[in-house]
């Protein structure tokens, strides 16, 4: 039996920001070449977590891999792999979403 590699697993990610437990052990398993949408309503996580997978913010607990690098020891590596845009961070609001990622893709190296 053969199996997919995970692009994404997180187990227990936990941030907390003062009092506020913003992401509260968070587990997750992506595999390989799928999409994958995260949903929820404002103030749920979703942007804390796909900062600490990466490697913007670091989890307070839990442990996160993205390809199998660890994202806490290898972070350089992970950010190697992975690249991420905010939902409004357009350099120019009339290029298409590839066009935005090549500049990006250039600006960043």
């Amino acid at each position: 039996m053969t199996t997919t590699p995970l692009a994404v697993e997180a187990t227990g990610l936990v941030k907390v920001f003062g009092t506020n437990r913003a992401v509260d052990g968070v587990d997750l398993r992506v595999e390989a070449g799928t999409v994958y949408g995260v949903l929820g309503p404002n103030g749920a996580g979703k942007t804390t977590t796909i900062s600490m997978l990466a490697t913007l913010l670091t989890a307070d607990a839990g442990e996160a891999r993205i390809f199998g690098r660890d994202v806490r020891r290898e972070a350089q590596a992970v950010r190697s792999l992975i690249g991420v845009t905010g939902q409004y961070a357009s350099v120019d609001e009339t290029l298409s979403a590839t066009e935005n990622l090549v500049i990006f893709s250039r600006l960043l190296g």
